[in-house]
């Protein structure tokens, strides 16, 4: 068992850690989540003793090895082919095969007993190793992870830092740790061998942490959350919606018991306030001052803010928005895709999935114009505007230019402080919107970009790995907005609660050929992976058209229903607007009557503030009700 004992660690003035305490059990796998920068890294570091506390001590079990994959790599600039690279895992097992090699050698001149037991020695050990198995194992880890044979031989320095973080990942799970540290690993993988890993890791017999925002993988993979929130750490039993469910209750009841709190001091400084001048009254006055100094109002946890936005309303185009027919397309000497034929419709949201390499983006890159087919066709919809999302973004923003610059540049036609609101609602506010966009992280650059997209008016939304640098909250807030998109979407993601939560259709690759799906993400894992691994891909093709034409029907009905609730939507914000003036009116008055002030007031503007206080109150209440109705009917509608 790891133990984490009274651990603070400050970085400067900022306290990441506050007298933490933790316990990691042998074989439990547990989730780390948090904000950006809460100090989830940080502490997988502590853990794997890269970090130092300021404070505390962390105790890991003697002759344990800890492994800690980190969410960035230093780039390996070695020339030695893959296999080899992986393979210097087991170096210390071939050690002991090259010592067989040698005493082999001198049994083959002379006989004898003691060399002989020491091989047998030798040999019990490098079976127990799995000597025997290492290359072969390696090439199925590496399998697994995406890469194909004839990548073994190529140079590690070749692949990119995404393949390179698979190279660390694969050298980890072969060296099979007591306790696996990973930041991110789904980072940059595709869906089918982010499924491989998740099946890899579910077998994993040892203690295992992992940070990501995936929530379909932790829930698929923990047995507890570890949250790390206003420099403390909270332990949670359960997977990720376990999590969810058990921080909601703790957060409703602490607003509880802080209402009750502040309804107590209220009803104190009530009764002080009205009763401090009376002797009669001065002792029970002293026992309430007493008392009130004593309350600490414990205040909830706040979650930190996210991004709020909707797209904006776009003309209507023509049906389908693409259609594609017989379209191939090659780069130079490399075949991409050929015989490929689907059709997105106006307002479907469709998933692009298939493994990395397979042309997802080049095929985004064809929608949009970029590139040209070798042969087929692919017509467009007329009054067709297609907005960009692509997974080099940064060629999409002006790093000269500061943040207000950027996107005021976007929609010149908006005043300057309607830009500001804008920008405040995807968490650029004060100082930060006069900063470079040359500065900013990488997911205050994806945040810029997102909002360029909201302000194009586009009708066609082509999205390549959007949900990148988003916490899982800001990912839901995303998918809500592009549900409620009146447009297309065209999407690619390797979050799959994401996509569940938007696409009706799955486009997929095999073979070189594009495909059709009609259903969300898990219905296409469940259903089609499983027939393609037992080499009957095309089944779940057969048939499909009148499901497909039920499924059209349903989302046209869907589509009618958010149509004929729209206005309903539309005069519930309003009447939101409304309530929360009358509130906070009504808030005013009731702290006017309980202060002081409150008797400085002539007898004519104390009955003008009460009967303005009776009117909000009546107005409240009709609102109130009006506003219960209309939730109503979007609910059962």
């Amino acid at each position: 068992m790891i133990q984490l004992a009274d651990i603070s660690l400050n970085f400067g003035p900022q306290i990441l850690f506050d007298h933490i305490a933790l316990s990691i059990d042998p074989s439990k796998h547990l989730g780390l989540v948090g904000q950006n920068g809460s100090g989830k890294s940080t502490l997988l570091k502590l853990i794997a003793g890269m970090q130092e506390a300021s404070a505390g001590s962390v105790v890991v079990p003697r002759n344990w090895n800890v492994a800690y994959l980190p969410q960035e790599i230093t780039y390996n600039r070695s020339q030695k082919p893959l296999l080899n690279e992986v393979l210097s895992v087991f170096d210390h097992v071939f050690g002991i095969e090259k010592q067989m090699r040698v005493i082999e050698h001198q049994l083959s001149e002379r006989s004898d007993a003691e060399l002989l037991q020491e091989y047998d020695h030798l040999q019990e050990r490098f079976h127990r190793l799995n000597g025997y198995q290492a290359e072969a194992k390696t090439k199925e880890i590496l399998s697994g992870l995406g890469f194909r044979e004839k990548d073994l031989s190529r140079a590690v320095s070749e692949f990119s830092g995404g393949w390179q973080m698979r190279i660390a990942l694969a050298k980890l799970l072969l060296d099979e740790p007591d306790c696996l540290l990973l930041d991110e690993p789904t980072n940059h993988m595709d869906l089918e061998t982010l499924v491989w890993l998740e099946n890899l890791l579910s077998r994993f017999r040892g203690a295992l942490i992992i940070v990501s925002h995936d929530r379909y993988f932790l829930d698929k993979l923990v047995q507890g959350i570890i949250e790390v929130e206003n420099a403390k750490v909270t332990l949670y039993p359960g997977n990720y919606t376990d999590y969810e469910v058990r921080k909601e209750e703790r957060l409703e009841h602490e607003f509880a018991v802080m209402r009750n709190q502040e309804r107590k001091i209220a009803h104190m400084q009530q009764f002080i306030e009205r009763f401090r001048y009376k002797a009669s009254k001065a002792r029970q006055v002293q026992s309430r001052i007493k008392q009130l100094s004593r309350i600490t109002v414990h205040e909830p946890e706040i979650m930190k803010r996210h991004i709020r936005f909707r797209f904006t309303r776009a003309e209507r185009s023509g049906d389908p928005v693409a259609a594609a027919t017989n379209l191939a397309f090659s780069y130079p000497g490399t075949p991409v895709f050929s015989n490929t034929n689907f059709e997105i419709r106006r307002g479907e949201k469709v998933a692009l999935v298939g493994p990395n390499g397979v042309g997802k983006s080049t095929l985004m890159k064809l929608i949009t114009g970029e590139l040209t087919a070798d042969e087929g066709t692919l017509k467009s919809a007329y009054n067709l505007k297609i907005a960009y999302f692509a997974q080099q973004h940064l060629e999409q923003l002006d790093l000269s230019k500061s943040v207000l610059e950027e996107i005021w540049g976007a929609a010149p036609e908006l005043p300057r402080n309607e830009i500001r609101g804008l920008l405040g609602r995807f968490l650029f506010s004060g100082e930060d919107v006069d900063k470079p966009v040359l500065v900013l992280s990488g997911g205050e650059k994806s945040r810029l970009v997102l909002m360029k997209l909201l302000l194009s008016k586009a009708n066609f939304l082509i999205l390549d790995e959007p949900t990148n640098h988003l916490d899982m909250q800001s990912k839901e807030i995303l998918a809500e907005a592009l549900d409620e998109f009146e447009g297309s979407v065209l999407i690619v993601s390797h979050d799959r609660f994401f996509l569940d939560m938007l696409v009706t259709k799955v486009i997929y690759f095999k073979d070189g050929v594009a495909r059709e799906y009609l259903g969300n993400y898990s219905e296409y894992e469940e259903k089609f992976l499983a027939l393609v691994a037992a080499g009957d891909a095309e089944k779940p093709l057969e048939g499909l058209n009148e499901r497909k034409a039920q499924k059209r029907r349903e989302a046209e009905e869907r589509q009618a229903r958010y149509r004929a609730l729209k206005g309903v939507r539309e005069e519930l914000e309003k009447l939101e607007k409304i309530i929360a003036k009358l509130d906070a009116r009504k808030n005013e008055l009731d702290a006017l009557f309980i202060s002081p002030d409150f008797k400085n007031l002539s007898i004519r503007e104390m009955h003008e503030r009460s009967r303005e206080h009776e009117k909000i109150s009546s107005q409240l209440k009709q609102h109130e009700n009006k506003w219960l109705e209309l939730q109503d009917k979007i609910e059962n509608t």
